[in-house]
């Protein structure tokens, strides 16, 4: 059913006048007499009663009038969602990222975004580098934010954070008792560490730290989440290195911070979606992002 004939159907309805009509349509009177005999020939009657310069609704076209006006409305909001659409404001993102995110990196950048776009529906799920990346390959996260570097293909990435690496220590501990530490201070000591079978870039970077300055950390304990790693330092089990966006001054465990002076490779967090995405809200999110990450500050140590 042709709605532009819908649409002059429910105008002829509103002014009983098909000049009038016509005028609200911007069109000639004779358009929408034409249009309006056309329909009363697709739905098999007549819709309208002519007497002369008098107009009024048949039994049929009272009953179909609201539906029509119904037509008419879903076919705006179809319009307003398209639009919205095509402009990035409206959607379903679903988002991955990894768990130290949460600590000062994830949150401004969700509360930023959902307060510019509130009706696109953004669906988060911690997953780790690796699930990340196949996620990705297969289509079921749309948007990761995940360790770089990220491997050559079908991925496009932007940087989001980055930052070296700081040691997290039980208070008491020796070492805390220094402002700043070296890598072969931490030679000897007990590491709690992310397992190897989560291929973590932090696991990487400590890994190749600890090698160029001829030692192998001893790992006495491993967690698969950040948070846990925490506590077992907390616990006095060992320490750790973290980004240093996961420092906070509101910290729930019982820790001590200190920089590392002389490590080489930083860590960073990359935003990483696939180049051939039809998902037009992550054009939205990516501006989001990078806003929010030319205004990130980290803790000083």
């Amino acid at each position: 059913m042709d709605l532009r004939r819908i649409r002059y159907f429910v105008a002829v309805a509103d002014h009983l006048h098909f000049g009038r009509a016509a005028d609200s349509m911007n069109v000639v009177a004779p358009a929408v007499s034409q249009q309006i005999k056309r329909l009363e020939e697709e739905v098999g009657t007549r819709l309208f009663e002519r007497r002369g310069s008098s107009v009024s609704l048949t039994d049929a076209g009272r009953q179909i009038l609201p539906e029509c006006r119904a037509l008419i409305a879903q076919a705006e909001e179809v319009r307003k969602t398209a639009q919205a659409a095509i402009a990035g404001t409206s959607g379903h993102i679903k988002f991955g990222f990894v768990d130290n995110a949460i600590c000062g990196l994830l949150p401004p950048l969700v509360r930023t975004f959902r307060a510019h776009f509130p009706d696109v529906e953004l669906e988060l799920a911690s997953l780790s580098r690796l699930d990340q990346l196949a996620a990705l390959e297969s289509r079921k996260i749309d948007i990761g934010l995940l360790p770089g570097p990220i491997p050559p293909g079908d991925l496009d990435c932007a940087a989001f954070a980055t930052a070296h690496l700081v040691a997290a220590l039980p208070q008491g501990h020796k070492l805390a008792a220094h402002n700043r530490l070296t890598m072969d201070m931490l030679a000897g000591e007990e590491f709690v560490l992310f397992p190897s079978s989560v291929r973590s870039r932090i696991v990487e970077i400590v890994l190749a730290s600890c090698a160029s300055h001829s030692f192998s950390p001893r790992v006495t304990q491993e967690a698969n989440q950040m948070h846990t790693l925490l506590a077992l330092v907390d616990a006095g089990l060992g320490l750790t290195l973290v980004p240093q966006w996961v420092v906070s001054p509101n910290q729930i465990h019982n820790i001590a911070f200190r920089s590392v002076v002389d490590q080489s490779t930083p860590y960073e967090l990359v935003l990483a979606w696939r180049k051939d995405s039809s998902n037009l809200a992550l054009d939205s999110l990516r501006t989001v992002a990078k806003e929010v990450s030319a205004e990130l500050e980290f803790p000083t140590l």
